[in-house]
């Protein structure tokens, strides 16, 4: 089986809270172009980010690094964060494996990432 093509989405879901979604293999070959928008999206005031890793096929620990220190970033802010957001069972897995899902919120629909962004953000979190 061929992996899908690498590729990067943004889109803005909320006033603040856009959407980071990854297709294909994120690793090292790859995790440039994802560590550029990560970077892009953390340097924007009072942002959140959905990481959507539904699509993603397989990631290394070059991902799982960048997912991390982006995750950092934020959580030093007072009105920013990361969720993830991933359908996948094996990236999952190695999410669980890899102890990420034990500090970043980690959804398997979208909307239940959105619902938490936006908690987040009123406060009633």
């Amino acid at each position: 089986m061929i992996p899908a093509p690498f590729e990067i989405g943004r889109e803005e879901l909320d006033e603040g809270i856009r959407a980071i979604v990854v297709r294909g293999e994120l690793d090292m070959s790859t995790a440039p172009g994802l560590e550029v928008e990560l970077e892009q999206a953390v340097a924007e005031p009072a942002g959140s980010i959905i990481l959507d890793l539904t699509d993603c096929e397989f990631i290394d620990s070059t991902g799982i690094a960048l997912i991390v220190n982006a995750w950092q970033k934020l959580k030093e802010g007072d009105d920013g964060g990361l969720v993830l957001c991933c359908g996948n069972h094996q990236v999952r897995r190695l999410l669980r494996l890899t102890g990420v899902e034990s500090s970043i919120s980690l959804h398997e629909e979208r909307d239940a990432a959105l619902a938490e962004l936006r908690a987040l953000k009123t406060g009633s979190r």
